[in-house]
């Protein structure tokens, strides 16, 4: 359908400003703007999307909702009455539904303009051209601050700051001056801090406390604890990518699902264009895309995919085009420009072949097939890592036997593969991931399936050659977890320490590669046992979620680590 731009007619209405003295600044900033549609004036309620932009249109300042970034729409909207194409909004109003605070910090910067989108509900989304510049009357908002250095001592009247005109915690020790203080401390008779007084630091021997005669006297440690999450909709066979700000989980279900560890925030994806739905398709993150691909759709292995971009909330089908063929339980990794799929299962066959997926080629990608020369066997439910200039594969099985071999695919030039030497015993359903120096292989099942294995190994690939994994404290055997790798140490929870039985594990253990040793987490708290979780480490916590008990799961909970503190005390 022929869709004539919206056209809009708009300028800044002036900001609703307060004297100081009188009430705060309102952070609010008005606006009033005119849409229309094929040519005729708009009525009726639409759907907006508001950012503040750069003057170049790269940099978003703020966002309606606060997920705009680099002059991108919003994800959620607004919805704002429209009559005879008139409308207008108060930037800023919370009380709006999807509608964030607006800082005064957005004025700091030199040039700002404002970049609207507009949906009528039939058309689709289109951004209102131009960008309207906010002149004066926004800055205006900064009169809720005070610039830095704005006021000095000579501008204050003697007497004019007392007790009584000073906020709880106002002063902080940074804002003395020393001589300040002890003057204050030697008038009242305490010019030094009595014996015996204890305080806490996160830094051992730190070198001001010494200096200033405390004494090291102990430590304090904190224990590792769970805090129980929920949300989303029940699955066991979905995919899963960290963005570096949130989790996000498809397949298995109708919808995809984002999930925020630091505001504990679910959202559920846009529907629209999504792939079919799918049990156990591949996942790799991009940078900017989650990526997902084959699976089992209804029972019928499929070689189809699609890329969501969450800043969009927006799906791309992948090119079916010279794609590898229909498969699930293979592997996937993002090299930096390309996903590369190796191995898995069709309905009627093992598979030892794959494809390199360019996102960036042609409006859904294109695909190239994976060289099979010297490339490993026929397998699936192996691992494959990304080392940072290689696709590293390992274990699986083919179908008859475990496996403990492998082989690294080096993409340069056409893509050549070079053998791994024989690894720790043969296993599948195991975990592996990069440490940046090489891989960690852990757990899974032997060729029979009945014995689970509490060991593994680490691939270096600078020497091309394995060391064991310390088996000490380690938790216990077991198939179906998850691992991840925090920088320092990997982390892995859940899965089942019975393949016969299924004795689902709520259980796990940190492994610190410097000293090969095992730490078990905390059952205190634990989110329930379960096999096949969804995990995300996103720098300070673990979050668990989904799975199976015998019957899918959309609960878990954010793991943090113990921490220690150093107790020092006056003499």
């Amino acid at each position: 359908m022929h869709f004539p731009p919206f056209v809009i007619f708009a300028a800044l209405g002036s900001a609703a400003l307060v004297s100081p003295a009188l009430a705060e600044v309102p952070q609010l900033l008005n606006y009033q703007g005119r849409v229309r549609v094929s040519g005729s004036d708009f009525s009726g309620t639409g759907q907006f999307k508001f950012s503040l932009v750069s003057g170049s249109g790269g940099v978003t300042y703020w966002s309606n909702d606060g997920t705009g970034t680099g002059g991108g729409q919003p994800a959620a909207a607004v919805s704002l009455p429209v009559q005879a194409g008139l409308y207008s909004v108060l930037l800023g109003d919370a009380t709006l539904p999807n509608m964030t605070v607006l800082a005064p910090g957005v004025f700091t910067n030199d040039e700002v303009r404002l970049r609207v989108w507009f949906s009528d509900g039939v058309n689709g989304w289109q951004q209102l051209t131009p960008d309207q510049r906010v002149a004066a009357v926004g800055y205006a908002l900064m009169a809720d601050d005070v610039k830095d250095g704005a006021v000095s001592s000579s501008k204050l009247a003697e007497g004019a700051v007392t007790a009584s005109k000073l906020a709880a915690g106002a002063v902080t020790a940074a804002a003395l001056d020393p001589a300040a203080v002890v003057s204050s401390l030697n008038a009242a008779g305490q010019g030094t801090v009595p014996s015996g007084a204890s305080l806490l630091s996160s830094v051992p021997d730190a070198p001001a406390l010494l200096a200033a005669g405390y004494q090291s006297v102990g430590t304090l440690n904190t224990s590792d604890s769970w805090s129980s999450i929920a949300g989303g909709t029940a699955r066991d066979t979905a995919a899963s990518v960290w963005t570096g700000t949130e989790m996000l989980i498809w397949g298995d279900g109708t919808e995809g699902w984002r999930y925020h560890p630091k505001t504990n925030v679910w959202r559920a994806m846009s529907v629209a264009g999504q792939p079919a739905n799918r049990d156990e398709p591949m996942a790799v993150w991009t940078g900017t895309e989650m990526i997902v691909w084959g699976g089992v759709t209804a029972g019928v292995y499929v070689n189809t995919g699609g890329r969501y971009n969450p800043v969009t909330d927006t799906w791309t089908a992948t090119t079916t085009t010279n794609a590898p063929s229909v498969r699930a339980f293979g592997s996937a990794v993002w090299t930096g420009s390309e996903m590369i799929v190796f191995g898995g299962v069709s309905s009627s066959a093992v598979l030892g072949d794959g494809g390199r997926y360019n996102p960036a080629l042609g409006a859904n990608g294109t695909w190239s097939t994976l060289s099979t020369t010297s490339a490993p066997g026929l397998r699936y439910f192996h691992t494959a890592v990304w080392s940072g200039s290689g696709m590293i594969v390992y274990g699986g099985r083919n179908g008859a036997a475990a496996l403990n071999d492998g082989a690294r695919f080096n993409p340069a030039a056409g893509g050549t593969w070079t053998a791994l030497p024989v690894g720790p015993s043969a296993r599948f359903y195991h975990t592996a991931l990069w440490t940046g120096t090489g891989m960690i292989v852990w757990g899974g099942s032997d060729t029979g399936g009945a014995t689970p294995l509490k060991t593994g190994g680490i691939y270096r690939p600078l020497t091309n050659d394995w060391a064991a994994t310390g088996t000490a404290g380690a938790p216990d055997a077991r198939l179906q977890h998850g691992a991840v790798w925090t920088g320092t140490e990997m982390i892995v929870f859940g899965g089942t320490t019975s393949a016969s039985s299924f004795a689902y594990s709520a259980s796990g253990g940190r492994y610190n590669v410097s000293n090969n040793s095992w730490v078990l987490t905390t059952l205190n708290g634990a989110p329930a046992a379960r096999v096949r979780p969804n995990l995300a480490w996103s720098g300070d916590q673990l979050t668990v979620w989904g799975g199976s008990n015998g019957s899918p799961l959309a609960e878990g909970g954010n793991y943090r680590l113990g921490q220690t503190f150093y107790l020092y005390q006056r003499p």
